[in-house]
């Protein structure tokens, strides 16, 4: 079976059926999210039961991308028959699990959006979900497909108002303060500790407003990693709805105070929005044909994309993640570069630029819009990168010569000079960091005081990031007819690959050396060593280059990704599980990043050449990444995994680095797989 037809095969993973859907094993661990560009999202489990304290049906950006707050947790929904009223929803709650819904539960997919099919002897029920881009409003349709006429469908929200990092504990005030308004066709809740309103717009035939009462759910999840778990939510009113063929019912919940207007035209517009995706995928695929793989993963790059002031950003990863420097730039060539996206990468590097500070971009932005944080040594040298692969793939050299080269040449100035975080080039002409306290480089794990892994000192990545970066420097200064700086960049370049091999190099072991710290090198395997490869200008080539991959491949490579420590070294943890302390010392220390399976493509085709059969090799080797879009996140690929088999996926269900390294590389492949 050739490479095009396993591809093909792989297609059922979007549609899931009864027997699936109606084993709790199975429907409570497959989650799926929606997003709605502002960094707001709707998620859950194909169950439509709750398991953590970050589902939620509508978490509202209010400061987008950050401040997100849970307004709307779920429905309760129950069809009303002259029989038993009849379910369709399921939670966990502290006297145990109700799993009344799943027994109509008969089928979920993804289209790419989330639709349920629910059925008995005498029904059959279809509700879609959808969020409008740009604002804080998800709808929800149901239909009658089949079945008794004018079936009544009674529907309860619960709602919330809370952080997305938080549950709601014992809080009689959390009642008190509510405020709730009805009227025909709207019911508007009245957040009480953020000062805004949830506004319900429905098609209900009769609303009821009983007395507000709370409900209590429990999420399982949240006990295994070491947190609250009992949720608090408010019963606040019951819609009922009369369904028919004719006649779907429908609702519309929103933080906007504009009314969102008519639900069926918004699903016109999001469908023609979703068949973008497909044209777009036909478009980018070199053979020009149907690709579900390509059309999943632009689905789910695009998820990532949001509004920053007048700006763009990258959520780093959903549910719980803002939008970082470092995983932006990192994701940027694969999530708006390879897709052809070049405005909005613009409009991303020049975003990022109003941050910059003393040679640095930041490394986060708070939840809460506080100011960005700069303790990063590597955000500032991938920026520069993302600069050269938009100029590389757009030759857009105006946004070059003004503002990104004057950025470029300032980052370096800096980081010759010295500036935070004891970030400066040494006599040698390596760049040196660190400083007590603070994790400055992609493996940046704390615990309490402790940071996991220091790497104090000259790291091998940041080094080889460095090289490429001065031969950067060096293209725009060509660019700009600039040869004196030319010059000088080139030279300054060639004397930190020679000391870089000099020092990094482990002639004993035949690889690259992790750090170079004050208490001597860390000879320990990590997969920093690969950017010495990968990166467009390598720093390591040759022989040497090539023995660096067979390490890589014999001790850290999986089928999802590098482990980020090999697996005979004392410190190694091969399970990401526990309480947050027992998780971040596993973090980086034998864990698998799937976004790392991006630059060791990169590597294997520097070394072994760009050949068709190479591709096909790569191809390969992505597959297991490829099959687990349907395996945690639907659709999505997972932040990390265990570093032992079978390398359980973990930490975020939906990871901007790893969608955007597998989406280029899978482009990467499939163009050289055609020559």
């Amino acid at each position: 079976m050739n490479f095009k037809q396993r591809i093909r095969d792989m297609n059922p993973y979007i549609d899931v059926d009864a027997e699936f859907c109606q084993n709790p094993d199975l429907a409570l661990t497959r989650e799926w999210i929606i997003t709605n560009g502002l960094g707001g999202y709707a998620f859950s489990t194909i169950s439509g039961c709750n398991t953590r304290k970050y589902h939620g049906l509508l978490a509202a950006a209010l400061d987008p991308p950050v401040d997100r707050r849970m307004s709307l947790s779920k429905f309760k929904e129950t069809v009303m028959t002259d029989e038993e009223p009849c379910s369709l929803s399921c939670d966990h709650r502290p006297e145990g699990f109700d799993s009344d819904g799943l027994l109509t539960l008969v089928n979920f997919r993804m289209a790419p959006d989330p639709v349920f099919t629910y059925a008995s002897e005498n029904w059959e029920i279809e509700k879609s979900l959808f969020m409008v881009q740009g604002q804080n409003t998800l709808v929800v349709i149901y239909r009658l497909l089949s079945g008794i006429q004018n079936l009544v469908l009674r529907v309860t929200p619960l709602v919330t108002d809370r952080s997305i990092h938080d549950v709601i504990p014992d809080d009689p005030e959390f009642i008190r303060s509510s405020f709730l308004a009805m009227e025909p066709g709207r019911v508007v809740y009245q957040a009480p500790r953020k000062h805004y309103a949830l506004r319900l717009y429905n098609n209900s035939v009769k609303t009821d407003s009983s007395q507000t009462t709370l409900d209590v759910l429990l999420y399982p999840t949240e006990p295994l990693l070491g947190y609250a778990g009992v949720d608090k939510l408010l019963n606040i009113c019951e819609m009922h709805f009369s369904l028919s063929k004719e006649h779907p019912a429908w609702i519309i919940a929103t933080t906007e105070s504009d009314d969102p207007g008519d639900p069926f035209q918004l699903e016109k517009m999001q469908s023609v929005r979703n068949r973008f995706f497909i044209k777009k995928s036909r478009e980018l695929h070199p053979d020009g044909t149907d690709d579900p793989v390509l059309q999943v993963l632009l689905t789910a790059a695009d998820s990532f994309v949001v509004k920053r002031g007048d700006g763009k950003s990258v959520i780093a990863g959903y549910p719980w993640f803002a939008d970082w420097g470092r995983d932006t730039m990192i994701a940027l060539p694969g999530l708006f570069l390879s897709t052809r996206r070049f405005e909005e990468a613009r409009q991303i590097l020049l975003s990022f630029l109003k941050y910059y500070r003393d040679g640095l971009i930041p490394n986060c932005f708070p939840e809460e819009g506080r100011e960005p944080i700069y303790n990063t040594v590597d955000a500032s040298l991938w920026f520069i990168h993302a600069a050269y692969e938009y100029y590389m793939a757009t030759g857009d050299d105006n946004t070059i010569r003004t503002p990104l080269y004057q950025a470029v040449a300032d980052i370096i100035k800096h980081y010759i000079a010295g500036t935070r975080f004891g970030i400066k080039q040494d006599t040698d002409g390596l760049i040196m960091a660190g400083e007590e306290g603070y994790q400055l480089t992609w493996m940046d794990a704390k615990v309490d005081d402790i940071v996991v892994t220091p790497r104090m000192g000259k790291n091998v990545e940041i080094n080889a990031l460095w090289y490429h970066a001065l031969k950067i420097a060096a293209v725009f200064a060509d660019l700009m007819d600039d040869q004196d700086a030319f010059a000088a960049y080139e030279m300054h370049a060639e004397k930190v690959r020679e000391a870089f091999i000099e020092q990094f190099w482990f002639e004993e072991n035949a690889y690259l050396l992790d750090t170079i710290g004050p208490d001597g090198p860390d000879s320990g395997i990590r997969p920093n060593q690969v950017f010495a490869i990968s990166l467009p200008h390598p720093v390591l080539t040759g022989e040497k280059a090539e023995k660096v991959l067979r390490c890589i491949q014999r001790c850290l490579l999986t089928p999802y990704g590098l482990r980020t420590l090999a697996p005979d070294a004392p410190e190694f943890k091969g399970i990401y599980e526990g309480d947050l302390r027992s998780r971040d010392f596993a973090y980086h220390q034998g864990t698998v990043w799937g976004w790392l399976i991006g630059p060791y493509i990169d590597a294997l085709i520097k070394v072994e050449g760009n050949s068709p059969s190479v591709a096909e090799k790569g191809l390969q080797i992505l597959e297991p990444l490829i099959r687990h879009l349907g395996e945690a996140g639907l659709g999505q690929v997972s932040e990390i995994f265990d570093g032992n088999a079978p390398h359980t996926p973990r930490g975020c269900i939906a990871q901007a680095w790893s969608v955007g390294e597998l989406l280029r590389t899978y482009l990467k492949l499939l163009g050289l797989k055609s020559r």
